[in-house]
């Protein structure tokens, strides 16, 4: 049987290393609060931006909406959305640029057939989250299913729309 201090000391061993992995995982912005944005344009863009997956309306268990489809929200309601979207496709992630993307559908359609041209041909992968499922996809069969429109109703109504295979 462990005593009692060897215990402790292999609590305080772990609290220390889920510190240090919170610490360095890059989830934590540890800017001053004075630097972080204030106004909700700039914070939604920056949670667009710097988006790792492409999630549906709806994810996990109870159906929780994520930080990425509120923040499509408020650009989406903002009065310079065609504006920001557009920066979107050329500073954010790959995901952020699926986002982007989606939220010019209801826009530009010039500027949209473009970006879906430019995107289609990656041929990379991207991290989604659909209701409980983690996977990745290809992004060309994203830029497809966003072409028909289900993402961008999908994040509108909060609600899941069968997937369409291009």
């Amino acid at each position: 049987m462990l005593s009692r201090r060897v215990v402790q000391l292999a609590s305080l061993a772990w609290s220390f290393g889920i510190i240090t992995l919170v610490v360095t995982s890059g989830r934590m912005d540890l800017r001053p609060a004075s630097e972080m944005p204030l106004d909700p344009l700039a914070l939604a863009t920056t949670v667009i931006r710097t988006s790792n997956r492409f999630s549906s309306a709806a994810v996990g268990y109870v159906g929780t909406t994520p930080d990425e489809v509120l923040a499509w929200r408020i650009i989406f309601n903002s009065p310079d959305r065609d504006k920001v979207f557009k920066e979107l496709l050329t500073s954010g992630s790959v995901s952020g640029q699926l986002y982007a993307l989606a939220g010019l559908w209801f826009g530009d359609s010039t500027e949209f057939a473009r970006a879906a041209d430019r995107l289609r041909r990656d041929r990379g992968i991207v991290r989604t989250v659909r209701g409980c499922l983690v996977s990745t996809e290809p992004i060309a069969d994203l830029v497809g299913q966003i072409e028909h429109g289900n993402w961008s109703h999908e994040f509108l109504t909060g609600r899941l729309f069968p997937t369409v295979s291009p």
